[in-house]
């Protein structure tokens, strides 16, 4: 097995763990403060929309939404048999679209529904995704969020 074939791997289970996920996806695409109220989303809506399995966004949108960008790093040796790595979710919004109707910002009810996805989750690597990192997120003057990492494990 190529060192990096499980990388390939994590990156489609990611992308279809939030897949799953109708809360996250109303939480994207809905701009209301009610977004749980709204219809279904379909997936490939917002692929390459809204979802982005790399750590940036191509070109910005003339239409205020809400993004979660995905990157996986810092990959490194691990006693020679393990290498551990972070897989990072950069979540943000534009700054009009903050306020919902269930008592948090988006950015952060976004960041809760992909902690319970991944905190503790044994679909990535071997072992549980670890909790490694959280932190404040500025992209530009009108679009803030939060960025939310986990560290995973796998066989060299």
């Amino acid at each position: 097995m190529s060192r990096f074939e499980s990388l390939a791997r994590d990156k489609i289970t990611v992308i279809e763990e939030i897949a799953s996920s109708q809360e996250i996806l109303k939480a994207l695409v809905h701009n209301e403060g009610n977004f749980l109220d709204k219809e279904d989303v379909d997936v490939d809506s917002v692929m390459y929309k809204h979802i982005f399995p790399y750590r940036f966004i191509p070109k910005t949108s003339e239409k205020m939404k809400t993004y979660i960008t995905i990157s996986f790093g810092r990959y490194k040796n691990v006693e020679g048999s393990f290498k551990s790595g972070i897989v990072k979710f950069n979540v943000f919004t534009h700054q009009d679209l903050f306020c919902t109707d269930y008592g948090t910002l988006r950015t952060d009810y976004i960041i809760m529904k992909l902690d319970e996805l991944f905190n503790k989750n044994k679909k990535l690597g071997i072992g549980k995704a670890e909790f490694y990192d959280m932190d404040e997120l500025s992209v530009n003057t009108d679009y803030h969020g939060s960025y939310v990492a986990y560290k995973t494990y796998d066989f060299n």
